[in-house]
C-alpha cells in the first residue's frame, strides 16, 4: 500500500519530472528571491503604508520566493503549483485553518507558562490606534508569506529531493537542512548564539517536513507555520525580533532553551493530535 508520503514525493513526477531539472529550478528560485526579493523591498518602502511599511517590505521580499516557485514549478517543469501542495484536485482551505488553529493555541498555552515562570518576561504593550491596521496587514500577508517559505522548502526542495532518494527521512532532512540556513540571518542568531538558535529552526523545518510527509500534503504545515508567526506578530514581540511589530506584548530576551524544548514538547502533541487519535490514521 502506498503511503501518504510517497504519494506526495511521487508528485515529483508529474509533467516534465526530469531529475536533472531540478538543480537548475531550485537556482532559478534562488535567483528571483535574491533579486526580485531586493527589489521589491526597495519598492514597497517607497510607498506611504505608515506603520506597517518595514513589516511589508519584508514580507514582499519573501513573496518573490512563492512567485519564482510557481513559475519554476508552471514553465520548467510544466505541472501545476497546486502540486507542490496536495495530490488532490484542490487545496483543502480547511486543513490549513485546523493547523494554524491548533498550533496557535499550543504557542499560547507555552507562552503563558512562560509568563507564569518568569514574572516581568511579558509587558503589555498594545496601542489599539496601531495595532488594529497592523492586524489586517498582518492576516494577509503573513499567511502569504508562511505559503512561500512552505511552497519552497517543503514542497518543491522536498519532492526534488525525493527524485533522488524516496526514503522520507532524507528529503525531510534535507530540506530542513537548508530551511535552517537562511534564518542564521536572523538578527535572533546574533544575539542567542549560532547553535542553539540552528536547532530551534532545524526542529521547527523537521516538525513541518514530518507532518507534511505523514499527511501526504502541504496545507497542515502552511497552517502550522502561519499559527506560529501570527502569534508572533500580533501578540507576543520579542526582543531582537525580525520583525518589529505593534503585538499586544512585549516579551524580554528570548529563551533559546525554553523555545526550544517546548517547540519539540508542542511539535510532539501536535503530531498526536491529527495523527494518533482514534479514526486519524491514514
Amino acid at each position: 500500500m502506498t503511503t501518504p508520503a510517497a504519494r506526495y514525493l511521487a508528485l515529483a513526477d508529474a509533467g516534465c519530472g526530469g531529475g536533472w531539472r531540478y538543480l537548475p529550478g531550485l537556482a532559478l528560485i534562488a535567483l528571483i528571491w535574491i533579486f526580485g526579493g531586493a527589489w521589491a523591498h526597495a519598492l514597497v518602502l517607497r510607498l506611504p503604508l505608515g506603520a506597517v511599511t518595514e513589516f511589508a517590505a519584508i514580507n514582499a521580499s519573501i513573496l518573490s520566493m512563492l512567485a519564482g516557485a510557481v513559475a519554476v514549478t508552471a514553465l520548467l517543469h510544466r505541472r501545476p503549483w497546486r502540486t507542490l501542495v496536495t495530490p488532490s484536485p484542490r487545496v483543502d482551505w480547511r486543513r490549513m485553518l485546523q493547523g494554524a488553529a491548533a498550533w496557535m493555541i499550543l504557542a499560547a498555552v507555552f507562552c503563558a507558562i512562560e509568563s507564569l515562570l518568569y514574572p516581568g518576561r511579558y509587558a503589555w504593550n498594545l496601542d489599539i490606534g496601531r495595532w488594529l491596521p497592523f492586524v489586517a496587514a498582518a492576516l494577509l500577508l503573513t499567511p502569504l508569506q508562511c505559503a512561500a517559505e512552505e511552497l519552497v522548502f517543503r514542497g518543491y526542495l522536498m519532492q526534488a529531493a525525493g527524485r533522488f532518494c524516496r526514503h522520507p527521512a532524507v528529503p525531510a532532512l534535507f530540506s530542513s537542512l537548508v530551511f535552517t540556513l537562511p534564518h542564521l540571518y536572523n538578527p535572533e542568531v546574533a544575539a542567542y548564539g549560532m547553535a542553539i538558535m540552528a536547532l530551534n529552526y532545524f526542529a521547527m523545518g523537521l516538525f513541518l517536513a514530518a507532518i507534511t510527509l505523514r499527511d501526504g500534503r502541504l496545507e497542515l504545515a502552511i497552517g502550522a507555520h502561519a499559527g506560529n508567526n501570527l502569534l508572533l506578530v500580533l501578540f507576543v514581540h520579542y526582543e531582537d525580533s525580525v520583525f518589529r511589530t505593534p503585538s499586544v506584548f512585549t516579551a524580554g530576551p528570548l529563551d533559546p532553551v525554553y523555545s526550544l524544548l517546548t517547540l519539540l514538547l508542542g511539535a510532539a502533541l501536535f503530531y498526536a493530535w491529527f495523527f494518533r487519535r482514534p479514526g486519524t490514521s491514514k
